[in-house]
């Protein structure tokens, strides 16, 4: 029965049926039906039942379109109407963790709006009036090409950052908007968008216990950022990255309760990382410092093709 039932879904029987009904040997009635029975992916391979599977795909797929036009109407406010529309995607922090996330960018008359219609949700919002700056730094895309992560400065000080294909429609789309009010959209300079590690997928300020050239390790504050190939660390004065590990020499990651004398007891991130035969260790602490072997583990897995 199973063998039979294999053989139907994966290449169908075709059953035909020729039958005649009689009374006294007089034929009366003539029967001639043939049926073919298959998985439907089957069917549609030779050509059969397209019109009755293309149906419910069309209904469904409507369905989901009205659901999205639906809550992109939802996400407006009464009488707010969508000037322009872009696809793009914006940067989203939590913790030490960034991640980038995709939706459509909505240019209304009073606000700018990403949201992301299934499952639903606003992932930005900001008032138009509210835009102070808008600025541009490359960076290169996941496809090998190269685009912009525009970056807005917002009356209340903070700098969010969005990307689009279409960063020069979103810029004179704005531009435009506060002309109307009466105001001018200022360009960023680099200074005003110096947050590091826009394209991390961690970041945050930790301490670090240095070690300098004469041997006196000595704890200095600066900012950790995290990437697909490292982890790099910088203090708050002075050029450069001054660590950097890649990946692929971390080793052990641990978090120890450890007394750093003027600093009182803290939690310490150990990383050690070095070759076989030159290991070595790296000591953190600050405010996250407990959250940072998640991201790396979760960061060093992807790249070996874990996650």
């Amino acid at each position: 029965m199973t063998d039979l039932i294999e053989r139907v879904m994966d290449k169908g029987v075709v059953v035909k049926l020729d039958l005649v009904i009689g009374v006294a040997g007089i034929p009366l009635i003539g029967i001639s039906l043939q049926a073919a029975i298959a998985a439907i992916e089957t069917m549609l391979q030779y050509g059969m039942m397209e019109a009755w599977d293309s149906q419910p795909r069309a209904l469904e797929n409507r369905g989901a379109r009205n659901q999205a036009a639906q809550w992109r109407q939802l996400a407006l406010r009464p009488g707010e109407q969508v000037q322009s529309e872009l696809y793009g995607s914006y940067r989203e922090t939590k913790g030490i963790s960034h991640v980038w996330r995709p939706g459509r960018l909505l240019l209304t008359g009073q606000r700018l709006l990403l949201i992301r219609p299934l499952p639903q949700e606003i992932l930005f919002a900001a008032e138009v009036s509210a835009i102070a700056g808008i600025g541009r730094i490359p960076r290169a895309n996941i496809a090998g090409g190269h685009g912009d992560i525009t970056c807005l400065a917002l009356t209340d000080g903070t700098l969010a950052a969005l990307y689009t294909a279409e960063a020069d429609v979103l810029t004179a789309w704005l531009t435009e908007r506060l002309r109307e009010l009466g105001r001018d959209l200022r360009e960023l300079s680099a200074a005003d968008m110096g947050t590091p590690g826009l394209d991390a997928a961690a970041s945050g300020q930790l301490w670090h216990h240095w070690p300098p050239g004469d041997g006196q390790a000595q704890w200095k504050s600066g900012w950790a950022v995290l990437t697909a190939d490292e982890l790099t660390w910088r203090a708050d004065v002075g050029p450069g990255a001054l660590l950097r590990l890649p990946l692929a020499q971390i080793g052990n990651l641990a978090v120890e309760r450890r007394e750093l004398g003027n600093l009182g007891a803290r939690d310490v991130l150990v990383v050690s990382h070095g070759t076989p035969g030159r290991p070595a260790e790296a000591l953190f602490t600050g405010e996250n410092v407990g959250d940072w072997p998640a991201a790396i583990r979760r960061v060093a897995h992807r790249g070996d093709g874990d996650a």
